[in-house]
Formats: C-alpha cells, sequence, structure tokens
C-alpha cells in the first residue's frame, strides 16, 4: 500500500517493477541488468557530507563555511576489474531515493555495482557483501572513513518507546533507592547501543554477571542450610561433609559453574509472576520464544505448560545465547560452533531475547538496591 499521492507519483516516475530489494539492506538491484545499488552510511560520528569530501565527492568547506551545510555534489569515484566488473561510489540514484526513503535521502551515498550480465539473487547479494566488505576495509586504512551498508528498517527494535500509561508528569516520585554504580552503567551502555544488537544482549548480560557471585553464595547458603537442618546430618561423618562441600561449590567454586549462577541469579531477580505478567504483556516475544530457532539457540520455552516454573530455562536460554556471542566454551568444555555474528541473519532476529535479557537485567538492578542515602 501507498501511504501518500506523492509517493505514488515518486513511484510512477520509475520503473520500480525492474527492481527486487537485497537481503536486510537498503539496497535493490536489476537482476536482468546485473547492476546493484546499496545505500551506504558512516559507523561513527562523522556525517555523510564529511564522508563525501574524504572520498573527494565533494568539494572542502571555504573559510568559515560549515562543514555540513552543502549538499554532496555529482562526482563519482569509479574502479573496475579485469573481468569487467565495475564499482562506483556516488550520490544515491533516484530509483534508490524513491524506493527506500529515508530523510536526509538527497544526499546519500550509494555503492554501485555494474557486473555487464544477468546475475542470479543469491549471487547478487554475495557479491555485494564480498565487495563492500573488501573495499570498506580499504577504505578506512586509506582514508580514515568507516563505512558500511546501510540496513533496512526493520519493525521490531529494542529501541522502540515502551508502554506508557499516562500518568502525567507532575506525578513523578523522587527516587527512593539507589543502585551500584558499576552495573548501572553497563545497563545505560546497553541502551545507548542502538542497532547494535550483539553488544546490547552482552551488556545487560554483564548487569546479570556482576551479581552472579553474591546471589550464588545466597543459594550456596539457602543449599548448606537445608542440609545442616536435616536431622540425620552428622559433623563427624565425612561423606555427610563431603555432601555438604560438593553441594555448595559446584565445579569447585563457590556458586558452582557461570551455568549454574545464572540460573541462582534469574531465580533470584525474577518471580514466576514476573514472568507470567512479562509474557502477557508481550506476546511477540513469547512468540518467538517458544520455538527453537536453530540460527540462535536450539533452546526454547514451552509457555503451555501452566504453573511451571520456567526461570530455569530462561536462564539456560540466555546463558546458550551468551556461549554463542563471545565464541567461548560450554560448561561441557565444547567450543559451541553456531556463533552468533555481526550483520548476519541471526542477529537481526536476536531482539526478542535481547529483550528478555533487559528483563533480568532490570530486575538484577531492582533485587540489589538500596535506601537513597542523605544527600
Amino acid at each position: 500500500m501507498v501511504g501518500s499521492s506523492s509517493k505514488a507519483e515518486d513511484l510512477h516516475s520509475i520503473e520500480f517493477e525492474r527492481f527486487v530489494f537485497l537481503g536486510g539492506y537498503d539496497a535493490i538491484a536489476d537482476l536482468q541488468k546485473g547492476e546493484v545499488e546499496a545505500a551506504i552510511s558512516p559507523i561513527g560520528p562523522v556525517g555523510p557530507l564529511t564522508v563525501a569530501r574524504r572520498l573527494g565527492l565533494s568539494a572542502p568547506p571555504s573559510e568559515g563555511e560549515e562543514l555540513e551545510s552543502e549538499e554532496v555534489e555529482d562526482r563519482a569515484i569509479k574502479s573496475h576489474r579485469a573481468d569487467g566488473i565495475r564499482l562506483e561510489i556516488s550520490r544515491g540514484t533516484k530509483e534508490l531515493r524513491v524506493l527506500t526513503s529515508r530523510p536526509g535521502a538527497a544526499n546519500q551515498l550509494s555503492l554501485k555495482l555494474f557486473f555487464g550480465e544477468e546475475r542470479g539473487y543469491d549471487a547478487a547479494l554475495s557479491a555485494l557483501e564480498v565487495v563492500s566488505n573488501s573495499l570498506f576495509f580499504y577504505l578506512d586504512l586509506e582514508r580514515g572513513v568507516t563505512l558500511a551498508l546501510r540496513r533496512a528498517l526493520k519493525k521490531h527494535s529494542l529501541n522502540q518507546l515502551r508502554r506508557y500509561d499516562g500518568n502525567p508528569v507532575s506525578n513523578i516520585r523522587f527516587p527512593e533507592f539507589e543502585y551500584d554504580s558499576a552495573p548501572f552503567s553497563l545497563y545505560w551502555y546497553a541502551k545507548s547501543a542502538r542497532g547494535m544488537p550483539l553488544l546490547q544482549f552482552l551488556a545487560y548480560y554483564q548487569v546479570a554477571e556482576y551479581y552472579f557471585p553474591s546471589f550464588a553464595k545466597l543459594e550456596a547458603i539457602r543449599t548448606a542450610g537445608k542440609i545442616l537442618k536435616n536431622p540425620t546430618f552428622r559433623v563427624d561423618r565425612e561423606s555427610d561433609l563431603a555432601g555438604l562441600i560438593s553441594a555448595i561449590s559446584g565445579n569447585g567454586r563457590v556458586g558452582g559453574s557461570e551455568r549454574e549462577q545464572m540460573k541462582a541469579t534469574v531465580l533470584e531477580v525474577l518471580t514466576m509472576d514476573d514472568v507470567e505478567r512479562y509474557f502477557a504483556d508481550n506476546s511477540e516475544v513469547a512468540e518467538v520464544l517458544e520455538r527453537k530457532n536453530k540460527l540462535i539457540t536450539d533452546k526454547a520455552i514451552n509457555l503451555k505448560r501452566k504453573d511451571h516454573d520456567h526461570r530455569p530455562d530462561i536462564a539456560e536460554m540466555l546463558y546458550d545465547i551468551r556461549c554463542r556471542i563471545v565464541h567461548t566454551k560450554n560448561d561441557a568444555g565444547e567450543f559451541r560452533s553456531e556463533m552468533l555474528l555481526p550483520f548476519s541473519s541471526a542477529e537481526e532476529q536476536l531482539w526478542p531475547y535481547t529483550d528478555l535479557m533487559r528483563l533480568v537485567a532490570q530486575n538484577a538492578l531492582i533485587r540489589s538496591s538500596s535506601s537513597l542515602r542523605p544527600i
């Protein structure tokens, strides 16, 4: 459906039926002609016009002129290979602007590939990714410009505004609690990691990880208390003492393995009611997490099991994802072969798992808060 008459006019002015979108990028391809065009964006604080100047696509500013005050000029940098394949970086075409319209699209730079013959979809997408990676690395080293293919806007985003019940601003409460500064800085870092799902997940995980020792010790204390209160326990029996030490130390460490510490943390910071309410309020997340996703994790949460404690399943799932992101060994000493990589299809699908990790991080901060000190 076309959202406006002006959009309809723009589409009518181009041969839009010739093009297909490529992958998860703001990229279009005329497969019959063997032509690909993809919007590119700078990574970091440098604006598109500064990038254009460093690439030689726009004249340097005159004295006293604002660096970002003029448009990208109609220049191009080009290169070709012996087999006839050509590439070009220049201002985006009208077709790209219309089909992937964004604010500020007039100055958008694009990477263009010309194969000189018909190309299949998969071959065109693969060529775009391979060539852009190599070209952007070269420009990073040679021109000090860090570029990336611009990702297409997705429906789901962890940066979307969360629910708001409509209370006026005048009703906000003065803070009653304070939080540990180190994990709180990690929490804000996760919030600021927009467009970087892997980094965002890990930052939220580190918030929970900060409390692993304290929450694992609490679990160990409760376990020790239960054993010591057993009427059959005898302090003069070595087997009983060995069982006590084994129960509270896990794999030779206080609180057990990292997997066990994650489980202890989730059990400590979330109640079964918290979990039930979260999935009831976030049906889209629940729908995803009920199914296994081999690209991300082979763990799933069976929410159809009523009166079941899903918290251990949540801990297992989040721990598994963390191992796949950092490419580390699991507790069995095995490397995870299914790595989660940046700019992959798996990363694009990570948002519901990251939102669940956010829930754990938030409740870890709340659980460990203390009364606000006198100020």
